[in-house]
């Protein structure tokens, strides 16, 4: 009896050990979860930052947007800053940048000079440098405009125009920014497209307006020496709202008139829709753009392969292709 129970305790305790080394070998669902989860949060999130031109041009607030919603769909933190084409506040950006250590820089820079030198401090610390449309020598990365084919576009329908519609004789004016040099090839691109069409065209002013306030006094002005004004030809579709504006409050006839942008804005794309003198625009897919030039700069922080320099597509936008943009 003795030996009997002496066995069954035995047996007990061989069960509990075997039970005990079982369990110590496996893992519950939840366990493993819980593990993969802790993997998941110890790989950090990228910061990126996005110094832009100017935030009260429709175009660059556009592609600040695009560039947003592209961080959001790849889980990078993205920090958007205003420069207000203030090459100051440009210098204090890249230093604040670098020393918080942020992985990428987009930045559509103000002055080129000064931001070449800090883009190779940036580069030294490790972080990924992109160009968003305005030239950066030595970054990483960029998204491109070819700036006289840009210009020359607009500048070619609105020769057609003056040969079409006005006989091939037309006073015209251009809205340009000269004071930025690296834009100047795209207002001397519109205006050999004008002539390239209409080679009797006479350029009658070329000042800068590229925001709409400044368009509309300037053509208000010009308007005083030449009455007769028939076509104007800005930088970019901010100048040419304001040019609208001007032609609109003189009672000119708008059968007569064209006036054209760049940029394919959205109140440029309204304007256009309604079949006046806005007449066209051309497009540079702000909202795309941003999103290509977010997507380019994750791929070179994560060493993904990819084109690191590439071009944007330009297409002339006119009444018959308005609702496609």
């Amino acid at each position: 009896m003795k030996k009997s129970l002496l066995w069954l305790i035995i047996t007990m305790m061989c069960v509990a050990l075997l039970s005990t080394f079982s369990l110590a070998g496996c893992k519950t669902d939840t366990e493993e979860t819980t593990e993969e989860v802790a993997e998941e949060t110890t790989e950090e999130t990228i910061t990126v930052a996005f110094s832009v031109h100017d935030l009260s041009n429709p175009f660059w607030a556009t592609q600040a947007k695009g560039a947003e919603d592209k961080a959001k769909e790849l889980g990078v933190e993205i920090i958007v800053i205003d420069l207000k084409v203030d090459a100051a506040k440009e210098v204090s950006t890249w230093e604040d940048l670098i020393t918080r250590g942020v992985d990428g820089i987009m930045t559509s820079c103000v002055d080129e000079m000064a931001s070449k030198e800090y883009c190779i401090k940036a580069q030294t610390a490790g972080i990924k440098v992109l160009a968003a449309v305005h030239p950066l020598p030595g970054a990483d990365g960029s998204l491109a405009n070819d700036e006289y084919q840009y210009g020359y576009i607009a500048g070619e329908y609105a020769g057609k125009f003056i040969t079409n519609t006005l006989g091939g004789v037309a006073k015209f004016a251009l809205l340009a920014a000269d004071c930025t040099a690296f834009v100047i090839p795209r207002t001397d691109g519109i205006r050999d497209g004008i002539l390239a069409e209409a080679p009797d065209a006479e350029l009658v002013s070329r000042q800068d307006a590229y925001q709409t306030d400044v368009g509309m006094t300037v053509i208000e002005s010009v308007l005083q020496a030449h009455p007769d004004l028939k076509v104007i030809s800005c930088l970019n579709d901010d100048g040419a709202l304001g040019a609208y504006e001007a032609m609109n409050a003189a009672g000119v006839d708008p059968e007569e008139i064209c006036i054209t942008g760049t940029d394919g804005v959205a109140q440029a794309l309204e304007k256009i829709a309604e079949g006046g003198m806005y007449r066209a625009s051309v497009s540079m897919a702000p909202y795309a753009s941003g999103q290509q030039e977010m997507e380019i700069l994750y791929k070179l922080i994560k060493g993904e392969t990819c084109v690191p320099h590439q071009k944007i597509v330009n297409e002339l936008i006119t009444i018959d292709n308005v609702d496609e943009f």
